[in-house]
C-alpha cells in the first residue's frame, strides 16, 4: 500500500554521502513489496523504492536510502547513515546522520546520534531524541 507523499521536487542530499548515493544498491524496486528482517556486518549502501516491512540492521557502517514514494514499517532500521525521501512509520536510529528531504514523512520515534538535517516539507509525528547536549 503506497501513501501518497508530499509532490515537492527532490533536493540533493545535503548530510548524506553523495558517494554513498552513487554506489548504493537497489534492493527493492518501486512495484515489490518485501516483508522479513535484513541484517548486515559488511559496510553497504542501499536504496529501497517499493514497500518494506521488517527490520533493517546494518551493523558496520552501513547507509539505507528511502526514495521517494517508498513505504517502510519497521520496528528498528539502524545506520551509519540515513536518507528519507519516502514514508516510514516505526523507529529510526542513525549513527551519524539522518536526513529528512522535503517529501519525507515520518510516524514513530527518531534517534540520531551526530547530525539530524531536516529539509523545508518534511513531516515528523512522534519523538525525535539526539546526543546529549553539555554546558
Amino acid at each position: 500500500m503506497n501513501m501518497p507523499v508530499n509532490s515537492a521536487p527532490a533536493k540533493k542530499p545535503r548530510l548524506f554521502p553523495t558517494t554513498l548515493i552513487e554506489t548504493q544498491s537497489s534492493v527493492l524496486p518501486r512495484s515489490a513489496t518485501m516483508k522479513g528482517d535484513m541484517e548486515a556486518s559488511d559496510d553497504l549502501s542501499i536504496r529501497l523504492d517499493g514497500e518494506y516491512i521488517g527490520k533493517i540492521e546494518l551493523g558496520k557502517a552501513g547507509a539505507v536510502h528511502i526514495a521517494a514514494g517508498a513505504v517502510v514499517t519497521t520496528d528498528l532500521l539502524i545506520a551509519d547513515y540515513i536518507y528519507v525521501e519516502g514514508s516510514v512509520h516505526g523507529k529510526l536510529h542513525a549513527r551519524k546522520g539522518l536526513e529528512l528531504s522535503p517529501t519525507a514523512r515520518v510516524q514513530g520515534s527518531i534517534q540520531y546520534d551526530v547530525d539530524l538535517d531536516m529539509h523545508p516539507g518534511a513531516r515528523i509525528s512522534g519523538q525525535v531524541n539526539g546526543p546529549e547536549i553539555t554546558p
